[in-house]
């Protein structure tokens, strides 16, 4: 796809979305902080505890930071992809199929999300805080936490990608993103060793998220000295590609249309 035909479509989804401007700053602010909420809990309950199972307030805020950051850019630019069942129950995928480009490409530029970036907002102010609170606030860290908020998106969009691609088979999918998307994001944004083990594994090896920020925390707050667990997200990034890739293919062939 072309850089004009992009721009075109990105700039007709911000006209779009700030065509109602108090409503597109109310719903800015307010998906914000409702993202925010859960993390003001669990800050509430640790300013009495101290802890939770060993991790500070501070390193458990980069923790939720790098994840929320993650799926607020996410949410951002990839609603379509999100929503995708809207492409099946509609018809309306079939029109994509006949377009010279990538259907991944088509359904993730259908629309962009701009309010979602006060998600992205409210994350990375958790994550300055964070920083400062634990001593790691630097222009190194902030850099390699820019690499890992990025990381944690593509993560996040590979995971949507292989959830999506079950619609080809099922046509609605919702069910099945609340718990591969939502859950696992949620439980994701806090430490892997609060849980069973067989929660972590889970979230470590089968929905990935938990290596986007627990892994490489645990190492820059010295948990942990391997440096496998800085690069885990890039090593899930990278298993995973072919994988979500490989599964949406699959679905586009197997696809049938509805017929409206």
């Amino acid at each position: 796809m072309s850089a004009k035909v992009f721009k075109a479509l990105f700039i007709a989804s911000l006209k779009k979305e700030i065509e109602y401007r108090f409503n597109f700053v109310f719903d800015t602010i307010t998906s914000g902080l409702a993202v925010f909420s859960d993390f003001l809990i669990i800050a509430v309950i640790m300013f009495r505890f101290k802890s939770m199972a060993g991790w500070s307030l501070g390193e458990v805020a980069l923790i939720y930071s790098i994840v929320e950051a993650g799926w607020g850019l996410f949410r951002t630019f990839g609603e379509g992809l999100h929503r995708f069942q809207e492409f099946t129950l509609s018809g309306r995928f079939d029109v994509l199929l006949i377009r010279p480009i990538s259907t991944i490409t088509q359904v993730m530029l259908q629309r962009f999300q701009f309010r979602r970036l006060g998600i992205l907002a409210q994350a990375i102010a958790v994550g300055i805080f964070g920083a400062v609170f634990t001593g790691l606030a630097s222009p190194g860290f902030f850099l390699l936490y820019t690499c890992l908020v990025l990381l944690s998106a593509l993560l996040t969009f590979e995971i949507s990608l292989i959830l999506a691609a079950i619609a080809f088979w099922t046509v609605r999918n919702e069910d099945i993103v609340v718990l591969g998307v939502y859950s696992m994001r949620t439980a994701s944004s806090y430490p892997l060793t609060i849980y069973t083990n067989f929660v972590k594994q889970a979230l470590t090896f089968i929905i990935p998220l938990g290596t986007a920020a627990f892994y490489p925390v645990s190492y820059l707050t010295g948990k942990t000295n391997s440096i496998l667990a800085l690069f885990s997200p890039m090593i899930s990034f990278t298993l995973f590609l072919p994988i979500s890739i490989g599964l949406w293919k699959l679905g586009e062939k197997h696809y049938s249309s509805t017929g409206t």
